[in-house]
C-alpha cells in the first residue's frame, strides 16, 4: 500500500527541495502545510497535483489539519517549519496516529519538547527522525555503547576563519553573509554566533538521551564531517557525509521507496581538507565563555535561551540590539531558578505562553 505523506513548512526551502525530489520520483505527497504564504501553497498543490493543503494562519484550517490527523493514516509527516507552536500540531498529531515517522527539522519544536518529545512518542509507537546533518549522522551510530564524548561540528560561519575581524564592529550585511549557504536571517545570525552550536546541543541531548556534559563542537570548514564520538573503550566513529539535505530529507522515504544516489563527489582521502577539524576557540565569540553555564542547564533554562535569542534576533534586526550585544542580552533575562519540571506537552505549551507574555516588554 502506497504510504501517506504530509508536509508542514512546504512552502519553505527543504518543503520545496522535498517536494520536487517526490514529483522527480514519481512520490505522492497527500496534503501539504504552511503558515502564511498562500498564494505558494496554491502553485505548490497545482504544481504538484496535491488536493490538500492548509494554511495554518487561519484557525479554521487549523482545525481541518488537526481533524484530519483524526480521521486519516499518516505514515510519515515532515515538521520543516520553524516555531514552538508546532509542539500543539505534533501533539494533536501523536494522540491520533500510531506506527508513523516523525521527520523533524524544527529546532524549536525539539527544544521545547525535550525529554517529553521521544516520551510521547514512544507510546504510540511513532518514530522520531531527526534531519539536521549534525543529528541525522548519529542515526547509525552505535549509542547504545558506553560514550564518552560526542562532538558535533560547526563550519565556522562568516566569522571564525577571519581572526582580523573585531565582533563589536561588524556590519549588519557580514552577519547575514553565510559563505557557504543561503539561509534565512535567523539562522545566518546563529551561525555567525556560533549559537546555532548551542541550540543542537540542547537537541541532541533530547533527541539520544545524553547528558548535555558529554556533549561538545569542533569545527569543520567543509561542513563533510558532522559528528564525532568517542567511545569509553578508547574508539572513535567519525560520521561524515557530503552537505546536501536530499540525504536527510529522504531518509523517511527510504522506509517505503527504492531510489538511489548519483556519487557527486570523489573523496581524496590522501587529502586533510575535508575532515580537517579546528577546537581553538577564540576570546571573540561570547557564547564560548558561557559554555560551562550552559552545560548546567535544565530543560526550562533552555526554552528560556531559546526564546530569548529569537527575542534578540529581531532586536538586532530592528538595529535595538547590537550584534555582540545578543549573549549578554540572553543571559541577563534568563531565570534559572525556575525550578517546575514540564512532564507532558500541556505543561510545555503553558511555560512558552507564560514566558511569551513574560517578553512582551524586553
Amino acid at each position: 500500500m502506497r504510504p501517506k505523506i504530509f508536509i508542514i513548512g512546504s512552502t519553505g526551502k527543504l518543503g520545496t527541495l522535498l517536494l520536487n525530489f517526490c514529483k522527480k520520483n514519481f512520490i505522492k505527497i497527500d496534503a501539504i502545510a504552511n503558515f502564511s504564504n498562500i498564494s505558494k501553497l496554491k502553485d505548490q498543490s497545482k504544481k504538484f497535483q496535491i488536493k490538500t493543503t492548509f494554511s495554518l494562519s487561519y484557525k479554521k484550517d487549523l482545525l481541518k489539519m488537526f481533524e484530519y490527523f483524526k480521521i486519516k493514516k499518516i505514515d510519515i509527516i515532515y515538521f520543516l517549519d520553524t516555531g514552538a507552536q508546532s509542539l500543539v500540531y505534533l501533539d494533536i498529531f501523536n494522540n491520533f496516529q500510531k506506527s508513523s515517522y516523525i521527520a523533524i527539522a524544527n529546532k524549536e519544536l525539539i527544544i521545547t519538547a525535550g525529554p517529553v518529545l521521544k516520551k510521547s512518542l514512544t507510546k504510540n509507537n511513532n518514530t522520531l527522525i531527526p534531519l539536521d546533518s549534525e543529528h541525522f549522522s548519529l542515526i547509525k551510530t552505535s549509542l547504545y555503547e558506553p560514550i564518552r564524548k560526542i562532538f558535533i561540528t560547526a563550519s565556522g560561519g562568516p566569522f571564525f576563519y577571519k581572526k582580523n575581524i573585531n565582533l563589536d564592529n561588524v556590519q549588519k550585511k557580514s552577519v547575514l553573509s553565510h559563505p557557504k549557504w543561503i539561509m534565512g536571517n535567523n539562522n545566518l545570525i546563529d551561525s555567525s554566533n556560533l549559537i546555532n552550536k548551542i541550540l543542537e546541543i540542547f537537541e541532541l541531548s533530547h533527541i539520544f538521551n545524553i547528558n548535555l556534559k558529554k556533549i561538545d563542537f569542533l569545527l569543520n570548514k567543509e561542513a563533510y564531517v558532522h559528528s564525532i564520538v568517542e567511545y569509553e573503550d578508547n574508539t572513535i566513529q567519525l560520521n561524515c557525509f557530503e552537505n546536501d539535505m536530499l540525504i536527510t530529507l529522504s531518509y523517511p522515504l527510504r522506509k517505503f521507496f527504492n531510489f538511489k544516489f548519483k556519487n557527486k563527489k570523489n573523496i581524496n582521502f590522501s587529502s586533510n581538507n575535508s575532515f580537517k577539524l579546528d577546537d581553538k576557540f577564540d576570546k571573540r565569540f561570547k557564547i564560548i565563555k558561557k559554555f560551562k553555564t550552559i552545560k548546567d542547564f535544565k530543560h526550562t533554562d533552555q526554552i528560556q535561551f531559546l526564546l530569548l535569542n529569537k527575542i534578540a534576533q529581531k532586536k538586532y534586526l530592528k538595529n535595538q540590539l547590537k550584534y555582540n550585544n545578543i549573549v549578554e542580552f540572553i543571559f541577563k533575562n534568563i531565570d534559572t531558578e525556575y525550578k517546575n519540571k514540564l512532564h507532558n506537552f500541556n505543561d510545555i505549551i503553558r511555560f512558552v505562553d507564560i514566558l511569551n507574555t513574560r517578553y512582551l516588554n524586553l
